[in-house]
This record gives structure tokens, C-alpha cells and sequence, in this order.
């Protein structure tokens, strides 16, 4: 599918995720094994920033996950997301401080949706805060893991 296709497919795709009443909710009961293991997603994502390190970010994407930015370009796959990461550590440094925020999150069945805020002041000083919609999904083993994530920067 070519680039432009791809970009204009995306609002489709995206909307009903965010106009959902699962996603619209302000939170929602979430089996306390999912929350735990989505916790130590987010906790891999803020170590993972101060450390440098983007193996233990990829690792939270499932094999052929989707990484989208505010600009709508999309990062296929947990082998190019964890090289993205890289690059940008190279670029940017790793961070001096990190964290995230939940603002909400449900459950339907063996999939959550998840929506919140990640911030990290970068070694220069430059603070960058990105607003995202996450959906997990339950794996065959039981543990979750990140579908396709969409990002809006402020």
C-alpha cells in the first residue's frame, strides 16, 4: 500500500478507537494481571528512556505492532520500532527524567484500551510530553502485549 494510501486510511482506522465508548470512558475494570503487566510496559518505557536502552521498550510490541507518531508517519513492526528508538537515542540522548500517565483505561474481553500521557526531559534539557492511545492484547501465553499505539506531541 503506498505512503498516501496509508495515511488517509489511518483516520478510518483511528476513529472508531478513539470515539469508542470503551475509549471515551474515563477508566474501566481491568483484570489486576493485565494492569500489572501494562504497568511494567509503561515502567520498561521510563527506565528504557533514562537508560538509553530500546530493547526494553520494543520489547512491550507484539512482533508486527504499529508505532504512530503525531505526523502520521507509522513504524511497522517491533524490529523497526526498537531501531527507531535507537536512532533516536543516538540523536537525542537518553533522558534525565521520564514518566507516564494513565488517564484511562478498559477492558473488553482479551483486549484493553489505554490512553494517557509520556514525558521525558532529554539530556539537553528539551522536555518532550506525547499524548497516546494504546489497545493490548491478551497473547497465548496470557501475557499482553502493544498492538498499535498512536501519538500526539505537544
Amino acid at each position: 500500500m503506498s505512503d498516501g494510501r496509508h495515511n488517509m486510511l489511518k483516520p478510518v482506522v483511528l476513529a472508531p478507537l478513539l470515539f469508542s465508548p470503551a475509549c471515551l470512558a474515563q477508566s474501566g475494570a481491568i483484570e489486576p494481571g493485565a494492569r500489572r503487566q501494562i504497568e511494567a510496559g509503561n515502567q520498561a518505557w521510563v527506565e528504557g528512556m533514562k537508560q538509553g536502552m530500546a530493547v526494553p521498550i520494543a520489547a512491550t510490541y507484539r512482533e508486527h505492532a504499529i508505532d504512530c507518531g503525531p505526523s502520521g508517519d507509522c513504524i511497522h513492526g517491533r524490529a523497526a520500532i526498537e531501531q527507531h528508538m535507537r536512532d533516536q537515542f543516538e540523536n537525542l540522548g537518553r533522558a534525565r527524567s521520564a514518566f507516564v500517565t494513565s488517564i484511562g483505561s478498559v477492558q473488553q474481553e482479551n483486549f484493553i484500551c489505554r490512553r494517557g500521557q509520556a514525558e521525558a526531559t532529554l539530556a539537553n534539557g528539551k522536555t518532550v510530553v506525547e499524548r497516546y492511545l494504546t489497545a493490548w492484547q491478551r497473547q497465548p501465553d496470557g501475557g499482553w502485549k502493544n498492538l498499535p499505539q498512536y501519538g500526539d506531541s505537544t
